[in-house]
C-alpha cells in the first residue's frame, strides 16, 4: 500500500490474496450504511473484490455474482449485523431513469451497497447522505491490478 495523499490510497492487487488483503482492511471500517462505488473496465476486478468483502463480512462468497443482468442483489446480513445491496449499473447509461430499480429505498436503510459502474447513479450518490468509498480498479498487467481508494462525503 502506497501512503495516503489526500485520502487516496493505492494498493497492488498482483494476487487474489492482495484483493482479499483490501476488502478485510475495508471491512474493519464498515458500520453497514457506507456507499461504495466501484469503476473500473470489464475484468479489473470489482466484483472479485465484492466476493472477498462479502467473506471479510461474514456473508458467503457463494452469494456473490455480477448482478449484470438482475441489476441489484440482496446478500443476508452477515456476522457484523448487516447485509449488502450488490447494484451493477453496467447496461445503464449516464442519466438513466433508476427509480424502478427501488435505489432510494436501498439508499434509506442499513445495509452496505456496493455499486459497479456507479456512473449512471452519479446525482443519487451525491445527494444520498452516506459517506462514500470510491474504489477505482485498474488493469496494470496480465495479471495485475491496482485498486486507488478514495473517501469522500455525500
Amino acid at each position: 500500500m502506497n501512503p495516503a495523499v489526500n485520502g487516496t490510497r493505492t494498493f497492488s492487487l498482483r494476487t487474489l490474496a492482495r484483493t482479499k488483503f483490501l476488502a478485510r482492511r475495508l471491512a474493519k471500517t464498515l458500520a453497514g450504511r457506507e456507499l461504495l462505488l466501484l469503476s473500473g473496465g470489464l475484468g479489473s476486478g470489482k466484483t472479485t473484490f465484492v466476493r472477498c468483502l462479502a467473506e471479510s463480512l461474514g456473508i458467503g462468497p457463494s452469494w456473490v455474482s455480477s448482478p449484470s443482468f438482475t441489476l441489484v442483489q440482496r446478500y443476508p446480513a452477515g456476522a457484523r449485523g448487516f447485509g449488502i445491496a450488490h447494484v451493477d449499473l453496467y447496461r445503464l447509461p449516464p442519466g438513466s431513469d433508476l427509480e424502478p430499480l427501488g435505489l432510494e429505498e436501498l439508499l434509506a436503510g442499513d445495509d452496505l451497497i456496493v455499486v459497479e459502474w456507479p456512473e449512471a447513479g452519479e446525482e443519487i450518490w451525491q445527494t444520498c447522505g452516506r459517506p462514500i468509498v470510491q474504489i477505482r480498479f485498474e488493469v496494470t498487467g496480465l495479471s495485475a491490478r491496482r485498486a486507488v481508494v478514495e473517501d469522500r462525503e455525500a
